[in-house]
C-alpha cells in the first residue's frame, strides 16, 4: 500500500482525535452494540457483523495512536529547538 502525506494544525489534529475517541465510544461495547442492531438476524450472522465491526475500531485506534505520536513527537522537537 502506497503512503499518503497529510499535513494537519496542532488543532486539526487534536479536533481529529477528540472525533475519534468520541466515535470508538459510542462502541465502546462491540457484542452489545450488535446484538442491538441485528437482533433480528442469526447468531452466526452477529458474530461475522462482531468481528467485523472490531476489526474497524482496531483500524481508527490505530490512526488515533499514529497521530498521538506524531504529535507527541512533534511537541518534544519543538521544545528542544
Amino acid at each position: 500500500m502506497k503512503p499518503i502525506t497529510i499535513t494537519l494544525t496542532e488543532q486539526s489534529a487534536e479536533a481529529l482525535l477528540w472525533a475519534l475517541r468520541e466515535h470508538m465510544s459510542v462502541r465502546a461495547s462491540v457484542r452489545e452494540y450488535v446484538d442491538k442492531r441485528y437482533a433480528g438476524h442469526s447468531e452466526a450472522f452477529r458474530n461475522s457483523k462482531i468481528g467485523e465491526v472490531q476489526s474497524r475500531l482496531d483500524r481508527l485506534l490505530n490512526l488515533h495512536n499514529q497521530i498521538s505520536n506524531r504529535m507527541t513527537l512533534a511537541k518534544m522537537q519543538g521544545e528542544q529547538a
